[in-house]
């Protein structure tokens, strides 16, 4: 049995244990309360996204509102040049330019995914070069029953095919004033952002809908879309859709003409079950506001109206139990077009960013007093699976 001794010694040791955790733990929480006092004076940027940024992107972002405001002038241009370096890891390409401010590029990029349809619905991913490859399985996996003890016969090898997007730099060439560009109270960087948000986001809408790839992204319907089912025979090529006809000539028809049998509304059903099960969650509609005025107007059999408005502003309305995403840029109602789609495009469509948009002054002095911005991008895109969307075309069969 220990004596009175030892265990003090023993309390002793196990108090000064005790206490070099305790202050070992209270310095963390010290250093942890600074830091957080330190991120709460940092600096932040004035406008609608209140980012928090370094004191070097500040800088930058000083630097380049200088540099929009008077790009000609060396000193604004060496300051940037500058800056910079420091800010990010990118500098002046071989044509000269500049990065935009990484909060500004995220602005743009926000905005343009807010303008654009096909970005919100589709598969987005960065990538560092066009050299970006998707490898996609295509089918042909088997796969069976057996009892236990049974002899395995081997599965088929999966079917894979590259998926590369195609790649093109849009741009855009916002002008301002060289007197606004000089008024101080004139938010030189919010003009840029509402500009050049805008502008590039419709050029990207157009190519991933319908863009041919040459030097631009692959669009949706580039390849012309097909009457043969997933299943059917001979098999599509991979990137080519399936198309359902209208069953008319020249529109959707109407009752007063149509057969008792057909309903304008049946081509939509139809759609919507041409598409596998495992797609249609998460599945919406695409076509511009001249097919949805269209569209809106068709009813059941028993006279009720298909489209559900949403009684909730900012909320989608729904068709057939799916979303409505307006694409303005999807072809109108004629014959043989293709006005509406439907689909997964999470997983049929990839749409290919490259980090970053640069900005250079246009040398060109076309007109006197006015300054010119060229801002681009690299972006690409491409099908990446032929299954996950389906497009109602305008014909008879």
């Amino acid at each position: 049995m220990p004596n009175v001794n030892e265990v003090i010694e023993k309390l002793d040791s196990e108090w000064d244990d005790f206490s070099r955790r305790d202050r070992a733990y209270k310095s963390e929480l010290e250093e942890r309360l600074s830091k957080l006092e330190c991120d709460r004076d940092m600096p932040m940027r004035a406008g609608p996204s209140g980012q928090r940024v370094t004191p070097e992107q500040q800088e930058h972002l000083k630097a380049f509102d200088a540099w929009l405001r008077n790009p000609t002038s060396p000193n604004t241009r060496g300051y940037l040049e500058q800056v910079q370096q420091k800010a990010v890891t990118e500098g002046s390409d071989p044509g000269g330019g500049f990065a935009v401010p990484e909060q500004l590029s995220r602005q743009i990029l926000q905005r343009m995914r807010d303008l654009s349809p096909i970005r919100q619905v589709a598969r987005v991913v960065q990538v560092s070069s066009s050299d970006y490859v998707e490898l996609v399985d295509i089918g042909g996996t088997s796969s069976g029953w057996v009892g236990e003890g049974d002899s395995r016969s081997e599965t088929n090898t999966p079917q894979l095919a590259e998926v590369r997007p195609t790649f093109g730099i849009v741009y855009s060439r916002p002008q301002a004033s060289e007197e606004a560009l000089a008024d101080i109270m004139f938010d030189v960087q919010g003009w840029l952002v509402d500009r050049c948000s805008e502008e590039l986001a419709i050029a990207e809408s157009q190519a991933f809908i319908s863009g041919d790839g040459t030097k631009k992204p692959t669009g949706f319907l580039d390849a012309s879309p097909v009457s043969t089912a997933d299943d059917g025979s001979p098999a599509r090529s991979f990137g080519v859709l399936q198309y359902i006809p209208t069953g008319v000539s020249d529109g959707f028809g109407t009752l007063s003409t149509s057969s008792p049998e057909h309903y304008p509304a049946d081509v939509l059903w139809q759609t919507v079950y041409a598409l596998r099960a495992g797609y249609r969650s998460g599945a919406v509609w695409l076509m511009n506001s001249s097919t949805a005025g269209v569209i809106r107007r068709f009813k059941d059999a028993d006279g009720r109206y298909i489209w559900q408005d949403s009684l909730i502003e900012g909320q989608p309305s729904m068709l057939c139990g799916h979303r409505v995403q307006l694409a303005e840029h999807m072809p109108d109602i004629g014959a043989n077009a293709h006005p509406v789609a439907f689909g997964n495009f999470r997983r049929g469509y990839t749409i290919a960013d490259s980090f970053g948009l640069r900005i250079t002054v246009d040398s060109n002095i076309t007109e006197p007093g006015q300054t010119k911005f060229y801002i681009r991008k690299r972006v690409g895109g491409i099908t990446r699976d032929d299954h996950a969307a389906k497009v109602i075309k305008v014909a008879l069969s």
